[in-house]
């Protein structure tokens, strides 16, 4: 059967990141433009459809072969009746009927999903969970999120509110979470975590070569700690072997509900390599059942800010390719 074409958008109160993905998953066209979400849904939908035409003209691809479209969206969504309801940094983008106005301007098959669960599909399609048919994956940036794929479907949830990872309770009395919530993991794990604990540390009379720009006032963030892990400062080691441990409690905790083949991780602190990695595994030998552990991987994602848009494709094949 001959290759069929896809597009996928990512959408994000910044950037519009898209691209044209083929059935096998190969790349054949990507972009990433300013959203200008300041300037209101019809504008943000004409974006789409101009990006989507640049790309289709220079992959020199006929309309008709564009089998449909997959976008990843931010916000609360109503993933089945394809709407957007509410986006925290794009306030005009509420109460969009997505799919509908997408594919009315477009002429396009148009699916809707979160943008996490769309950058998990991308992971699991065609980047670390490749080859799977189950897999979790963990975004750890300034907050966490995540998706859950099981028998090669995406879990949505009855509300579309599946897979909240962060949220995940991991110490019953444990820190404020943004979410108002005590205990979330990512009051523990996330990039914003790992900072605040840093300072704290630093307050609690711990020493570090990034003390002094701190007690200074020096905004710091969780890279800057980091390379100074990587370079053999002994607090940030400290701090970074924490969060380590904390992921890798929450791992545990998917891996003895889920069961699944493959854990991938994801977002800006998987930069730090194995410094955030080694506590993890270290964690999940340690407190995981030995059947849960056995045959499951725990692997750093691969595909990187591409993830979004080729999930997006791989969304709308699973839900409009003529296989299926």
């Amino acid at each position: 059967m001959s290759e069929e074409y896809y597009v996928g958008v990512d959408l994000g109160g910044t950037n519009i990141k898209a691209g044209i993905v083929t059935s096998g998953a190969r790349v054949v066209a990507k972009t990433s433009a300013p959203t200008e979400c300041e300037k209101g849904a019809d504008h943000i939908v004409n974006r789409i459809h101009d990006i989507i035409e640049d790309m289709r003209q220079r992959a020199k691809l006929p309309r008709e072969a564009i089998r449909g479209l997959g976008i990843g969206s931010p916000g609360t969504l109503d993933i089945k009746a394809g709407v957007v309801h509410f986006v925290v940094n794009m306030p005009l983008w509420r109460e969009i009927e997505v799919v509908k106005r997408v594919s009315e301007k477009t002429g396009f098959r148009v699916l809707l999903e979160n943008d996490a669960n769309a950058a998990a599909y991308g992971e699991y399609w065609a980047g670390a969970g490749r080859n799977v048919t189950s897999m979790v994956m963990f975004t750890v940036g300034t907050g966490i999120g995540g998706g859950i794929i099981a028998n090669g479907r995406l879990i949505h949830g009855d509300t579309d509110c599946a897979a909240e990872l962060g949220h995940m309770i991991i110490e019953s009395q444990g820190r404020k979470c943004d979410c108002g919530n005590w205990g979330c993991l990512e009051a523990y794990a996330s990039g914003n975590s790992l900072v605040k604990r840093f300072k704290e540390a630093l307050d609690a009379g711990g020493e570090s070569r990034l003390a002094a720009g701190v007690r200074a006032g020096r905004k710091i963030t969780s890279f800057e700690i980091s390379e100074a892990a990587l370079a053999g400062d002994d607090l940030s080691n400290r701090i970074f072997a924490e969060t380590g441990v904390y992921l890798g409690v929450g791992i545990v905790n998917v891996m003895h509900i889920i069961n699944p083949a493959c854990v991938v991780i994801s977002g800006g602190l998987i930069n730090a390599g194995e410094l955030l990695m080694a506590p993890i595994r270290r964690t999940v030998q340690e407190r995981a059942l030995p059947d849960a552990r056995r045959n499951c991987r725990i692997v750093f994602a691969t595909l990187g800010e591409d993830a979004g848009f080729i999930g997006g494709a791989g969304c709308a094949l699973a839900e409009f390719g003529t296989s299926r």
